[in-house]
């Protein structure tokens, strides 16, 4: 899971519940109309229904339908894409029902190529501290969350950025002001930190000998328990080290989960999401994990998932003492997955494993010369390399994921992580040549070689990418800068463009904890590298005198400048934004490619899936300002309603 600013964490916290569940033939819609057939309904009740979208702008994204209009669903599926003449041959007696988009963009729903789905639980049941940018205001909604729910034996929660804090750390005593009888832990917002109070490090024994013990040993803990200058904890617990407190994690049940999907489900078809690659469970207990997965598992049989999900299990053979080891969790895991996956709207896929950690924690693997001086221990590179001397390691899980038909998903953050797994799959490949069917995915690609873009295409490595971060926002210049050898370096990260110009497959990707997605969001940072002003009003204000955002690509970004006023401004290298048309298809079709679903939807063609949207606008006419507001109006799955702007 990748971490990013705290800026690119938010967004409208205001998630708009509705579901449809009226008939489309008496359904409206603000921003488009709909029309009932004059046609008399059947007595039938077998009668396929039909919908017909007309007067639309419709973005095939592939196909060979010239300067369509029209859209016909039969039976959940596409039936006919053309013209408006074309598509009323298919009114008929029966349920028939006519939608007018009046000119604006009808298009295939988003695939979301890398999210943590089972968020849904930490939204709907614990403290949320997205958006939160002072101390003092994380305090005032904890204090009312304790308040409001008094009964709870632990109290949890996420959302938190180390920018917040004094020296980029939370301390423990700031939570012991408003909970100090009970154990609070809160999951930072990328998912590589934990903040706990006193009470939770007494619960887990974690004190001074205990921390100065594992301390010793960080590389092979793979964390470390941050302590102040006396050597006693503070609360903040990096990477593994959070795991010492995973006994404290509150416990939902299978009911409780599905109330979280069902509530997830629907926010996110408001954003036209409705299928997407869950990358793995964050910040649950063991019981509620299981439970959430069954809870899936049965929604997905009945057929109450309104949703397309390929999952995955985490796997970091560097733990392992041995392959043997490995191999056996390993062997469980595939098990459990063929178990869990009863019905083609739920399926495990995937294995899921990290290349490297975070930038920001200054554990990300980069080459030499990219961080700035003291970031790394001793000033050995190598000491961010979480797989030395255990190479063969991942070596053996790729060979793993062809033998039993997996995909691959790898977190990569630095550029050194990129070179070292794709050394180890070339090795694989050259046995098993199928690997490069759309079945192994790099994610979030913050730092990657020119020459490794090439073995990419070559290897068939696909790039999920998040064009959320790729904006110079506050973790810019307070968070990576310092770390950074220079302003050059940073500025290569998160390449879009060049990637595609390699020819390989760009996804996107929000990491959801991390950032909640946004399509207008999403779809302005693609094609501008910049934050749109209505996010940037949202958390720095119209009248900050902090920051000041500007769309200039001539303006200044010399950090001399920019000592006491921040800079929110578009991010280099500028020829790394994407055009319309390629942020289109990274958004569907090769979205659904990273998942092996391509056949199924991320296109308006016939015999696909009827996963289709309409927006609030022509999006090929309207300017690049106008587009940080897109969004959809109504949103099927399969043909059926799943939500409708009101």
């Amino acid at each position: 899971m990748m971490s990013i600013s705290k800026l690119q964490k938010k967004i409208f916290k205001t998630v708009v519940p509705i579901v449809v569940i009226c008939m489309l033939s008496i359904g409206m819609l603000a921003g488009c109309s709909e029309e009932k057939s004059e046609v008399t309904k059947t007595s039938n009740k077998t009668a396929e229904e039909v919908i017909i979208i007309k007067n639309a702008e419709v973005e095939q994204i592939i196909g060979d339908v010239q300067n369509p209009t029209a859209v016909v669903f039969k039976d959940g599926k596409i039936a006919y894409v053309g013209d408006e003449k074309g598509a009323m041959k298919y009114k008929k007696d029966g349920n028939t029902s006519i939608i007018d988009a009046k000119g604006n963009t009808v298009m295939p729903n988003i695939t979301e190529a890398h999210m943590h789905f089972a968020t849904a639980l930490q939204a709907k049941y614990e403290i949320d501290l997205a958006d939160i940018l002072s101390v003092k205001e994380m305090q005032d909604i904890i204090k009312k969350f304790v308040e409001k729910n008094p009964d709870l034996k632990v109290y949890a929660g996420s959302g938190w950025t180390v920018s917040v804090f004094e020296n980029n750390s939370p301390t423990r005593e700031i939570l012991d002001k408003v909970c100090p009888d009970k154990p609070m832990i809160m999951q930072e917002v990328d998912g590589h930190a934990y903040w706990v109070n006193t009470k939770a490090l007494e619960k887990c024994g974690i004190d001074k000998k205990f921390a100065e013990r594992y301390n010793a040993d960080y590389k092979k803990n793979g964390g470390r328990i941050v302590v102040d200058k006396n050597g006693d904890p503070t609360g903040h617990l990096k990477e593994s080290a959070a795991n010492l407190i995973n006994k404290l994690k509150p416990d939902y049940t299978v009911k409780q989960c599905k109330e979280a999907i069902k509530d997830e489900e629907k926010w996110l078809a408001g954003i036209g999401i409705t299928s997407a690659f869950d990358a793995g469970v964050l910040a649950l207990s063991k019981k509620s994990s299981e439970n959430y997965w069954t809870a899936l598992k049965e929604m997905a049989k009945s057929n109450e998932l309104n949703f397309r999900l390929r999952g995955s299990f985490w796997v970091q053979p560097y733990e392992f003492k041995n392959w043997e080891e490995c191999e056996k969790y390993l062997d469980m895991w595939v098990k459990k997955a063929n178990k869990l996956s009863p019905a083609s709207n739920y399926k495990i896929t995937t294995i899921k494993m990290m290349a490297d950690q975070v930038l920001e924690e200054g554990t990300a693997y980069m080459s030499k010369g990219m961080y700035a001086d003291n970031v790394l221990e001793n000033g050995d590179i190598e000491s961010n390399n979480i797989w030395a001397n255990k190479g063969y390691m991942m070596h053996n899980v790729f060979e793993y994921a062809a033998k039993n038909g997996l995909n691959l998903h790898i977190h990569q953050i630095g550029d050194e992580a990129a070179t070292f797994a794709l050394n180890e799959l070339e090795k694989v490949e050259k046995q098993y040549p199928e690997l490069k069917n759309n079945r192994v995915c790099f994610a979030h690609c913050q730092f990657i070689k020119d020459s490794d873009k090439k073995r990419m295409k070559e290897l068939g490595v696909a790039a999920i990418v998040a064009p959320y971060w790729a904006v110079m926002d506050d973790y810019y210049w307070d968070v990576y800068l310092p770390i950074m050898s220079s302003k050059t370096a940073l500025d290569t990260q998160y390449p879009m463009n060049s990637l595609i110009k390699n020819g390989i497959n760009v996804a996107f990707h929000s990491d959801y904890v991390v950032t909640k997605p946004d399509m207008g969001w999403l779809y302005y940072s693609a094609q501008t590298r910049t934050l749109p002003q209505k996010i940037f009003n949202l958390w720095y204000g119209k009248d900050t005198k902090d920051y000041i955002r500007t769309t200039d690509k001539n303006k200044s970004q010399d950090p001399k400048e920019y000592t006491k006023i921040k800079l929110i401004g578009p991010l280099k290298n500028w020829d790394e934004a994407l055009s319309l048309d390629d942020t289109l298809k990274a958004s569907t079709i090769n979205g659904a490619k990273t998942i092996n679903l391509d056949k199924e939807i991320g296109s308006i063609e016939v015999g696909k899936k009827a996963d289709v949207m309409i927006l609030n606008m022509n999006i090929r006419k309207v300017s690049i300002d106008e587009i940080e507001n897109v969004k959809p109006v109504k949103t099927f799955f399969e043909g059926k309603p799943v939500y409708t702007d009101k």
